[in-house]
């Protein structure tokens, strides 16, 4: 008979028991070691035995109840009104949807039937339970029915101030608010703060990676006292509230100053507020820390080490240019050059470098600014956007004079720069004598490294599949489902699709030439140019990206028919293979080959009929570089993968439907092609005889459940290790 501690949550160490995710002497263990808990929830998660995702998994997968994450739904206040705060505080459940018939709650304890007998004699609706997590059901509770106490509870930021403000100890309860929505912006990497007065409330929202996301709510009756403190921060006039006003701040968190833009615009509600947060660390850095490798990294360093010419990045707002000219400008400047810039604002002070702000009403423009600048003897021109003729004709004659130019233009892609300056009116032959490069630039999002994983394409990934594989670029796919780490948004961070086009003689006289684009660019394919397509697509080859988020961005199916006529008009020629000097047939040597290496693609087939299992294995092993993972749920679904892949290395389940781990082995030791793949065999059963077993029918290692990851991963690498080695010497020696 198994004995339980008195969790709050004993459901789940039940559960988890039962279907084997743990055994009886781990619990025990762990009720041991962890006396001063009252969830075995937070055993798991905070010691890292399972992280809160894999809970919710195996909620859904072994006992079928759907998980929902309530900080992505919105809640219609009409609802909370139908069941009562104690009730909802007693067993920690909040409803979130209703139908005709059925009300649907999430609740921490999905086997309260107390409770959903309860919400059913209150609302005589069918209850539909959801698991959800306990802080994401209380947190919801405070906001809808105690608005006042999540204001209460914020403590500020202590290692947060605003320059020119004295420092206080005791601050009032607006100042801790306006400090916390700015901390955790700039903890969190927003680039902007929208707050938004509703009817009811005022929300909060962070513009993280591109995209606005809720982050807080408060009482509506704050929004004066809010809107006041922000106006008084960037020196704007809080009186003036029917009129739009622009402002600016620094603040200083651990020392790090961080300039602040504010504008505040009148709106039905009340005065909404956007803040746009400019940290120079995000400015300051260098093409590789911009994550820009390889293909596009070489193709920027050509294009930003001319001595003299335009040099043109284009794109949509926020498509990232001022951060690319900035990483150019900062891996140029040097003591010896003289580096002017006019800008509008100026968003980041870079040491070493003259900087102006453009004010019209001064009558200092990009134009004026440009004129005074030849007379300034500069090296270096940046000019913040090019919007007119005149600021057009001013930086063609400086580059055409021996200075080196840096700008931005709004257009689509790089050809159209070119006609987007002759609609301007300026000569063909000038645009073509002075540019030397255009870079056009998008930014998308990057699948979240803690949630990702392989998957099955879908329809739209589909379509992209024949030009992927005209590029030679693998087929292999992967989507994020979203963690805590990623706010549940399956994205983190960002990285730049680059179409990049240095104008060589040829491409000049193309272009001077009046010939079209499809010429024009066929030339530019010739010597390694790429667009933004091709380049999106060799983000998602690698599994940096999906073609979702390339979508949100790029039009994906005008893109691929271009691409696929152009292959069909322009078959581009394959590069003769270089034999390489370790490929000479040499006198024979023997090279350890490394499991982990970086460089070295290992393959790893996991063959278990436990999602769970599963996901805690491969979670492993995504956390190191160089593996590619293969998964099957029984022996018989194996057999068939092995028809067409060889992996390295297998881990093995012993208990399985349809074909056990024993036949598996059986099978393979059997067949002379697959004899040889090392095998670690996986099991729960804890009798010595059944290792034994194991090793009898052709196992070379075995490793019990629940096991821990690091030593499941270093008895991996040793067995690959130890395998290769013996393959490597019957080679030399046979």
């Amino acid at each position: 008979m198994k004995s339980f501690r008195e969790f709050e949550d004993n459901w789940l160490a039940e559960a988890l028991l039962y279907y084997n995710i743990i055994d009886q002497s781990f619990y025990e263990e762990l009720c041991q070691r962890y006396l001063e808990e009252e969830y075995f929830f937070d055993i798991l998660t905070k010691n890292s035995y399972l992280h809160e995702n894999e809970i919710a998994v195996f909620v859904e997968d072994a006992l079928k109840i759907p998980a929902v994450n309530l900080e992505t739904i919105q809640i219609d206040k009409k609802l909370i009104r139908l069941i009562p705060e104690d009730i909802c505080r007693k067993y920690l459940i909040i409803p979130f949807n209703i139908m005709e018939k059925q009300i649907s709650i999430a609740c921490f304890n999905t086997s309260d039937f107390e409770a959903e007998a309860e919400i059913e004699r209150l609302t005589g609706k069918y209850v539909k339970p959801y698991f959800a997590f306990r802080n994401q059901i209380s947190n919801k509770i405070d906001e809808f029915y105690a608005p006042e106490s999540q204001t209460d509870s914020l403590t500020g930021y202590k290692n947060l101030h605003f320059a020119g403000e004295k420092s206080v100890e005791i601050k009032s309860q607006v100042v801790k608010i306006v400090d916390q929505i700015i901390g955790d912006a700039i903890t969190q990497e927003a680039s902007d703060i929208h707050i938004e007065p509703k009817e009811d409330i005022v929300l909060v929202r962070y513009r993280i990676d591109g995209i606005l996301q809720k982050a807080h709510e408060f009482p509506k009756s704050i929004h004066p006292s809010l809107i006041s403190r922000i106006k008084i921060l960037s020196n704007l006039n809080i009186a003036e509230t029917r009129k739009p006003q622009d402002g600016k701040a620094k603040v200083f968190v651990d020392d790090i100053d961080i300039d602040m833009r504010i504008s505040a615009l009148p709106a039905n509600f009340g005065e909404k507020i956007v803040i746009r947060i400019l940290d120079k660390r995000t400015a300051l850095v260098s093409f590789p820390e911009l994550g820009i490798r390889d293909h596009n990294l070489k193709l920027l360093q050509k294009a930003f080490d001319a001595k003299q010419g335009i040099v043109l990045v284009t794109g949509p707002t926020g498509s990232g240019k001022s951060t690319t000219l900035y990483a150019a400008i900062n891996s140029i400047r040097s003591g010896k050059n003289n580096i002017l810039t006019i800008e509008n604002p100026i968003e980041y002070m870079i040491e070493g470098i003259n900087q102006v702000q453009v004010n019209e009403k001064a009558g200092v423009t990009f134009a004026t600014a440009l004129r005074s600048f030849l007379r300034q003897d500069p090296d270096i021109i940046l000019v913040g956007e090019i919007r007119d003729r005149e600021t057009a004709e001013i930086a063609i004659r400086a580059a055409l004079t021996g200075h080196l130019v840096l700008s931005t233009l709004h257009t689509n892609d790089t050809l159209a720069t070119v006609t987007r300056l002759h609609d301007m009116g300026l000569d063909i032959y000038k645009i073509t004598e002075s540019l030397q490069a255009i870079v056009a630039q998008r930014l998308i999002r990057k699948l979240c490294p803690f949630c990702k994983h392989e998957t099955q394409p879908d329809k739209l990934t589909t379509g992209v599949v024949p030009v992927m594989e005209k590029l030679g670029y693998n087929t292999k796919f992967f989507a994020a489902e979203g963690c805590k780490r990623c706010a549940y948004t399956g994205y983190k961070g960002r990285i730049g699709v680059y179409e990049i086009l240095n104008l060589d003689g040829d491409i000049k006289d193309l272009i001077a030439a009046n010939s079209s684009h499809p010429e024009i660019i066929n030339a530019a394919r010739n010597k390694g140019f790429r667009n933004l397509f091709e380049d999106a697509l060799s983000l998602i080859s690698e599994g940096i990206t999906d073609v979702q988020e390339v979508s949100r961005v790029i039009d994906i199916n005008a893109e691929k028919n271009k691409l696929l006529e152009i292959f069909e008009k322009h078959p581009k020629e394959k590069p003769s293979k270089l034999i390489k000097l370790s490929e000479k047939k040499t006198s024979p040597q023997i090279e350890i080959e490394q499991p982990s290496s970086p460089n070295t693609l290992k393959k790893l087939l996991i063959v278990e009929d436990d999602s769970i299992v599963r996901k805690m294995i491969r979670r492993t092993f995504e956390e190191k570089t160089g593996w590619q993972i293969s998964e099957a749920g029984d022996g018989k679904i194996a057999l068939k993968t092995l028809e067409t892949e060889f992996p390295d290395v297998i881990i093995l389940d012993v208990m399985m439907p349809n074909m056990n781990g024993y036949d598996f082995l059986d099978c393979i030791r059997q067949d002379q092609n697959l004899s040889s793949i090392p095998v670690l065999m996986l099991t729960s059963l804890n009798k010595q005889e059944d290792e034994l077993d194991g090793l009898k029918h052709g196992a070379d290692d075995f490793i019990k459940k629940p096991f821990n990851p690091k030593i499941l991963f270093a008895r991996i690498n040793r067995l690959l290790t130890r395998v290769n080695y013996q393959r490597q010497k019957d080679r030399l020696t046979g």
